[in-house]
């Protein structure tokens, strides 16, 4: 046998050897490669699963929460607009009686009634009066005459002025008390419907 030809054999044995492995090689890669993309693949989809649920279920809580907040606030609009049907209901009885318990009395318990004394408030008085109450009103037009002052000054505290008559009545008193207390107890019921919503949306 020719020496070439016993030099080729292993040659082509080595060559067929190789060409198996580097075939066999590329098998492995191409079954690695598609087993890790595979696996990639599914854990992709598995975490864009679990962000879907995720977001469905804070979508749902979020619904919840504003659901409850639209409740709350309901409630608190619904006990709002009732307090402000009782006070309106009080103010228009009192409107209705301030003429009448402010211009008759009764001396004792069972007399007839007769008409008032006169009711006399000092321009001092409603000077002090309305800075108790906060109001930085003017002066009433007996008062401004009286002091001789600006239109908006008051008598001067300790003066003959303050003394004199304002020209306000019990019965302009009575309808002030009204209004205010209107305005009161209407602030009240918007303080005590935001505290409502405040307390149970914190607890």
């Amino acid at each position: 046998m020719p020496s070439w030809l016993r030099l080729a054999g292993p040659l082509v044995l080595a060559g067929l050897f190789l060409g198996t492995l580097v075939i066999s090689g590329e098998h492995q890669f191409d079954l690695g490669y598609s087993t890790a993309k595979a696996q990639g693949d599914k854990a992709v989809a598995d975490l864009r699963e679990q962000y879907a649920t995720d977001r469905a279920e804070a979508a749902q809580d979020n619904l919840l929460e504003y659901r409850q907040q639209v409740t709350r606030a309901n409630q608190a609009e619904e006990r709002f607009l009732g307090a402000q049907d009782q006070i309106a209901t009080l103010k228009q009885q009192l409107s209705e009686r301030i003429a009448h318990v402010s211009t008759q009395y009764r001396p004792a318990p069972g007399a007839a009634a007769v008409p008032a004394p006169r009711f006399v408030v000092t321009c001092g008085w409603l000077r002090d009066y309305n800075l108790a109450l906060g109001a930085d009103l003017p002066a009433p037009d007996a008062c401004r005459a009286a002091s001789g002052a600006q239109e908006t000054a008051w008598p001067a505290p300790g003066s003959d002025a303050e003394l004199l008559e304002s020209g306000v009545r019990a019965a302009d008193i009575l309808a002030h008390a009204r209004d205010y207390g209107a305005w009161a107890l209407t602030n009240l019921a918007h303080l005590n419907a935001l505290l409502d919503v405040h307390d149970k949306e914190t607890h």
